[in-house]
């Protein structure tokens, strides 16, 4: 099975972003209403999948569905909070046949 996709075809990518030290908390919360607005049109197109937050470690864990890194950095820009973070964008592999079943159940 190959593991390799056409240029065309959506990948689910992991973004780990990490909150920059000079964020003012302030503009910073003021716009989590308008986030998790955005998230929802983007979740609801199936641009993104799961989120995660760690609070602790001032971290977040998006996964995006799109073609490429450059898409996935247009999808990133969508949301307001984008500003806030340095991201890094790892690529990964098709789920598995048990993954692909979980997510059916969801």
């Amino acid at each position: 099975m190959s593991t390799t996709s056409s240029p065309t075809e959506a990948r689910t990518f992991m973004v780990v972003g990490i909150l920059r030290a000079d964020t003012d908390l302030t503009e910073f919360n003021a716009l989590r209403g308008d986030e998790q607005q955005q998230l929802e049109v983007l979740r609801s197109a199936g641009r993104i999948g799961a989120h995660y937050v760690s609070p602790a470690r001032r971290a977040t864990f998006i996964e995006v569905i799109a073609t490429d890194e450059q898409n996935v950095a247009e999808t990133l820009e969508t949301l307001p909070f984008a500003r806030f973070f340095d991201a890094d964008v790892y690529p990964t592999t098709p789920p598995d046949a048990a993954e692909v079943a979980h997510r059916a159940r969801l």
